[in-house]
C-alpha cells in the first residue's frame, strides 16, 4: 500500500513537472544557454575533483612544480565555474520571469471562468494565495530543479575523488551521507504533510484580512474594530500555534541531524588522523580529505534542497491544479454564435435558487420585445436582481429556459451573450486604474471621443475634466476617491460605451441625487427605441415612462402593464407607489 502511494506520488510529481514545462518553452534561447551552462557546471563539478585528487596523490616531497600546476588548475577551474554560474543564473532569471508570468496568466484566466456560485462559497484568500504565492513556486520549478540536480551531480565527483584517494574514507563518507539523507527525508515528508494544512489556514487568514481592508469604512463607522481585530487575532494565533507545533518537531529533527553531523565530522577527522599515522595517506591527501568534508555537506544540502523544493512544488501544484482543472466548477457556454442580437427576451417557466430547497424564482414567465424599455418592481428579496444575474449567465437556472432572439441561453457562446448586453449594478466595482483605463479595460480600442461622449451622457464628464489629471486620474481600489453617485455615473458611462443591444440597470441610479437622477433618466429616455432597456428600481418615479412594468413578488410575475394601467388596476403596485409618495 505504502509502495503504491509512493509510486503514485512520484508519477504525479513527474506529470506535474511535465505539465508546467509547457509554460517556459517560449524561452528557447535562454533554455539553450542555461542547459549548456548547467551541463558545463555539472561536468566541471565531476571532473575537477577527480583531476585535482589525482594531482594531489602524485605530489611527492618538495615537488613545487607539480604543486604549482595543481594550484593553477584549481584556480582556473574556479574561475570557469564562476563564469558558467553567471550565464546559468542570468538565463535562469529570465526563464523564471517568463514562466511565472505564463503560469499566473493561465491561473488568472481559469479563475475568471469559475462559476459565480463557486466564488460565493469560498473565501477570497483561497484564490489570492493560489494566484500569487503558489504560482511563484510553480514558475520557478524547472529552473530550481535543474539547478539543484546539476549541483548534486557536480558534488558526486567529490565522492568519486575520495574513492580514488582512500577506499576506507569513501565507504565512511557514503554511509554518513546516507544516514543524514534519511533524517532529512523524514523531516521533509513531515513538512510536506504539515504545509498542506498550514496553507489552507493561511488562505482563511488572507480572506479575512482582505475582507477587513475592503470593508475598512464599514468597520470604522460600525465601530466594529475591536470585534474584527479579535477575530483576526484568534485566526493569526491559531495559525501561529499550528506552525509552532510543526516547527517544534522540525527543530528536533534538525537538532538530531546537526548532532549526527557533528559526530560524523568527529569520527571523519579521527579516521583521517589514524590513516595518516599508519602511513596509509599522505599529509596532502589528509588536507584534501578535510577540505572535501565540507563539499560532502554541500552535496547533502543540495539533495535536501532538491527534495524540499519538489515537496513544496507538489503542494503548490495540487492547489493551483484545482483552479486550472474542474475542482471548482467552471462556467459552461454553448457553441452558437449569433453576432448582434435584436433584443427579444423570454423567460419560460424559469425556476432558480441559490441554495437547494429555497427557490428565488418560481416558474417565472415573461416576454420582452426588441427596443422595449421595461422595469421590474417589487419588494426586496422578490427576485428582481436574480433575473439579471440569470440573463447575464452569472448563474445557471435550475429548470425552464431563457430565450434570446429565440436561441436558448444555454446554447449560446459567451461572446454571443455578453457582447450583446451590459449590466450596471447598484454597487459597481471600479478598478484601481486611471479613469481612462477603466474604459479601455472594457473596450480596448475606445477613443477619447467615445469615452467622453459616454461620460457626458452619464453626467460625469464635467467632474472628470475638473480633476488635475482629468481622465488620467487614478481613482484607487473600487474607486475610493469617488462618491457613491460618482461611482455609479462612471459605471453607467462604462456600460454606455459598449453600446450593447440590451442594457440592464439594476438600481443603477439609487446613489444619485434627484437632479442627477433626473438628468440620467432623460439620457436613458433618449436611448428609448434604440436599445432593449431593462430596469430594476425601488423609486417608481424613475420608471413611470417605461413601455411596460413587471411586478415581481415571491419569485413570480404577478402583474404587468404601463404605470397608468397598474395604478388603475393593480392594488399591489398602487400600494408600492403610495408608500413612495
Amino acid at each position: 500500500m505504502i509502495k503504491n502511494k509512493k509510486k503514485n506520488d512520484t508519477k504525479t510529481l513527474f506529470l506535474a513537472i511535465k505539465e508546467i514545462s509547457h509554460y517556459f518553452k517560449s524561452c528557447k534561447k535562454e533554455l539553450v544557454i542555461y542547459t549548456i551552462a548547467a551541463i558545463s557546471d555539472a561536468a566541471t563539478g565531476v571532473i575537477t575533483p577527480l583531476l585535482t585528487s589525482n594531482m594531489i596523490v602524485n605530489i611527492s616531497g618538495d615537488n613545487m612544480h607539480q604543486f604549482m600546476i595543481t594550484l593553477t588548475f584549481v584556480t582556473l577551474m574556479e574561475l570557469w565555474i564562476a563564469l558558467t554560474n553567471y550565464f546559468k543564473n542570468y538565463s535562469y532569471a529570465k526563464i523564471n520571469r517568463t514562466t511565472k508570468i505564463n503560469v499566473q496568466m493561465k491561473v488568472a484566466e481559469e479563475t475568471i471562468k469559475i462559476k459565480t456560485s463557486e466564488i460565493d462559497k469560498n473565501t477570497s484568500g483561497l484564490f489570492i494565495d493560489r494566484m500569487n504565492k503558489d504560482t511563484e513556486d510553480l514558475g520557478a520549478v524547472f529552473m530550481k530543479v535543474t539547478y539543484w540536480v546539476s549541483n548534486v551531480i557536480g558534488k558526486l565527483g567529490i565522492i568519486i575523488s575520495i574513492l580514488i584517494m582512500n577506499k576506507i574514507m569513501f565507504v565512511y563518507s557514503l554511509i554518513s551521507a546516507i544516514i543524514l539523507f534519511l533524517v532529512e527525508k523524514y523531516a521533509l515528508d513531515y513538512r510536506y504533510k504539515a504545509d498542506k494544512k498550514i496553507k489552507k489556514l493561511i488562505e482563511e487568514r488572507t480572506g479575512l484580512t482582505s475582507e477587513v481592508i475592503r470593508g475598512a469604512r464599514d468597520v470604522k463607522v460600525l465601530n466594529a474594530g475591536d470585534s474584527i481585530l479579535g477575530k483576526i487575532n484568534n485566526r493569526i494565533r491559531f495559525i501561529a500555534d499550528e506552525d509552532l507545533k510543526i516547527n517544534k518537531k522540525m527543530f528536533i529533527l534538525y537538532s538530531i541531524k546537526g548532532g549526527l553531523g557533528g559526530l560524523i565530522t568527529f569520527f571523519y577527522l579521527t579516521l583521517c588522523m589514524m590513516l595518516h599515522i599508519n602511513g596509509q595517506i599522505s599529509i596532502a591527501v589528509f588536507i584534501t580529505l578535510f577540505y572535501y568534508r565540507e563539499r560532502i555537506k554541500n552535496l547533502l544540502t543540495g539533495i535536501s534542497n532538491l527534495l524540499s523544493y519538489l515537496k513544496n512544488f507538489q503542494v503548490s501544484y495540487e492547489r493551483v491544479k484545482e483552479l486550472i482543472d474542474d475542482t471548482f466548477e467552471k462556467e459552461k457556454f454553448g457553441n452558437v454564435e449569433t453576432g448582434k442580437l435584436e433584443g427579444n427576451i423570454e423567460f419560460k417557466n424559469v425556476s432558480f435558487g441559490y441554495e437547494k430547497g429555497r427557490k428565488v424564482l418560481d416558474h417565472m414567465n415573461f416576454k420582452i420585445k426588441p427596443n422595449e424599455k421595461v422595469a421590474f418592481v417589487g419588494k426586496s428579496g422578490a427576485g428582481k436582481t436574480t433575473i439579471f444575474s440569470l440573463l447575464t449567465k452569472l448563474y445557471d437556472i435550475n429548470s425552464g429556459s431563457i430565450l434570446l432572439d429565440g436561441y436558448n441561453l444555454k446554447d449560446l457562446s459567451k461572446n454571443s451573450i455578453r457582447d450583446n448586453m451590459s449590466l450596471i449594478t447598484q454597487d459597481p466595482y471600479i478598478f484601481n486604474f486611471t479613469i481612462k483605463e477603466n474604459f479601455t479595460a472594457v473596450k480596448e480600442d475606445a477613443t477619447m471621443k467615445e469615452i467622453r461622449e459616454a461620460c457626458k451622457l452619464a453626467r460625469i464628464d464635467d467632474y472628470i475634466m475638473s480633476l488635475p489629471k482629468k481622465y488620467n486620474t487614478k481613482i484607487g481600489e473600487n474607486g475610493v476617491i469617488l462618491s457613491g453617485g460618482q461611482k455609479q455615473r462612471l459605471a453607467i458611462a462604462r456600460a454606455l460605451l459598449l453600446k450593447t443591444e440590451i442594457i440592464l440597470f439594476d438600481e443603477a441610479t439609487s446613489a444619485l441625487d434627484n437632479k442627477t437622477q433626473s438628468e440620467i433618466s432623460k439620457a436613458i429616455n433618449n436611448m428609448q427605441g434604440e436599445y432593449t432597456i431593462l430596469i430594476v428600481a425601488h423609486r417608481l418615479s424613475t420608471i413611470i415612462d417605461c413601455d411596460r412594468i413587471f411586478i415581481v413578488d415571491d419569485g413570480k410575475i404577478i402583474g404587468e402593464g404601463t404605470h397608468k394601467e397598474l395604478i388603475k388596476n393593480n392594488e399591489f403596485y398602487k400600494q408600492l407607489y403610495k408608500q413612495e409618495l
